[in-house]
């Protein structure tokens, strides 16, 4: 065992933060020439791409003005929290928690639209599409919490699946969108019991998946990619030409998007299944996919993180993820212990009560029984000072 269960529990949510965050430093990159280039040589390659990029909102040197969460953080950290609160799947608290995730992006929207421009006559074309203004990658990353809590149960995972995606089938139910979530999370699945073997994912994800879908095809080409050693850049153009040829017989908004989701969740497989093992290497791959598709690294993430642990990825990234001030009233309203947490990262909390939900812990408010700093223990019958 690499690592502890509640650190794959962290590792996920916390892959999707590093994943949303990982963006390509404004800082200039060494040049070659005099010292610094022999410097530069001699640094590992790994360091080299990791200095290339830096975790938005993360910088500890006042780069970033103010710490807040991206639109992924959010969502995943709202969708677990509806599971804390419930004790599981609850369809009523899981509809309006997506609801109340989807009022607040269409009110950030309108607020950005604002300050960009002004307001025409016709208002803001912010307004949700049929799903909600949620993509089909999006759905797939929200649903992690259920595959989280009920990895250790295949058969009601997948009908607890079945159920949480409910609220994005209106007004007509996607099959392309119930595959989606069902391999994700079927990977997730495997990881959390330790019985992922990366170079037999894909073949077992696809036992599961209908073959008459993109998913399921894209799924192939990634396992004779990953067979072959192909580099990123061709499996990429090749998952896109294949993406394109299908889309031009639709001419629907919809299934364009879905088509451009399903290559992210396949181009973020490849990334995973061919370096399982290094969960920065993968990140900085999926992120040198594009800016036009940033989901690949987000679910890239996840993978890497459920299949080798938090303590896995870089301690850098560790530290200015845990430096991250929570923007939870619900814990800053909390007194001394679990104020302390404010300075965890929300993603790492949620995921630690979301385990202790899961272990049957009663207490969540503080699931590691973490200690004020100040607090001192002595003798019976007798008083000792705090600062001895």
């Amino acid at each position: 065992m690499r690592d502890s269960l509640l650190s794959r529990f962290q590792g996920t949510l916390a892959g999707v933060s590093f994943g949303s965050r990982l963006t390509r430093s404004q800082k200039k990159p060494i040049s070659p020439s005099g010292s610094s280039a022999r410097e530069a040589f001699q640094l590992p390659k790994t360091l080299l791409n990791l200095n290339q990029y830096r975790l938005k909102w993360c910088e500890p040197n006042g780069e970033d003005e103010k710490s807040t969460s991206t639109d992924e953080e959010n969502l995943v950290t709202q969708m677990t929290q509806s599971l804390i609160r419930c004790q599981g799947l609850q369809r009523v608290d899981w509809d309006e928690t997506w609801q109340e995730w989807q009022q607040q992006e269409l009110e950030r929207k309108q607020q950005a639209h604002t300050r960009v421009r002004e307001p025409n006559r016709r208002g803001l074309d912010v307004q949700p599409d049929s799903r909600g203004g949620c993509s089909l990658a999006e759905v797939t990353v929200a649903t992690l919490p259920i595959a989280l809590f009920f990895h250790d149960q295949p058969d009601q995972l997948l009908q607890q699946l079945q159920q949480g995606i409910q609220v994005w089938q209106n007004p007509s139910p996607s099959l392309a969108l119930e595959q989606a979530v069902l391999a994700v999370s079927y990977a997730i699945s495997l990881a959390l019991r330790e019985e992922l073997d990366p170079g037999t994912l894909i073949g077992q994800i696809l036992k599961h998946l209908d073959p008459q879908f993109i998913l399921h095809q894209q799924l192939q080409q990634v396992q004779t990619f990953t067979e072959q050693r192909v580099s990123l850049e061709t499996v990429r153009e090749r998952l896109l030409l294949s993406s394109s040829e299908l889309n031009l017989g639709h001419k629907t908004d919809q299934i364009s998007a879905d088509l451009k989701s399903i290559t992210c969740i396949a181009l973020a497989f490849y990334c995973f299944v061919s370096t399982p093992q290094e969960p920065a290497i993968a990140l900085l791959r999926a992120a040198q996919t594009g800016l036009t598709m940033p989901m690949v690294s987000t679910i890239t993430g996840a993978l890497s993180g459920a299949h080798n642990g938090f303590s896995s990825f870089p301690l850098s990234w560790q530290l200015q993820l845990k430096r991250t001030a929570s923007s939870s009233q619900a814990i800053s309203a909390e007194p001394q212990t679990t104020q302390e947490m404010l300075f965890v990262g929300e993603s790492l909390q949620r995921a630690t009560e979301l385990f202790a939900v899961w272990s049957g812990a009663y207490n969540t408010t503080n699931p590691l029984f973490e200690t004020h700093p100040t607090l001192v223990v002595s003798a019976p019958n007798g008083i000792r000072s705090r600062q001895s």
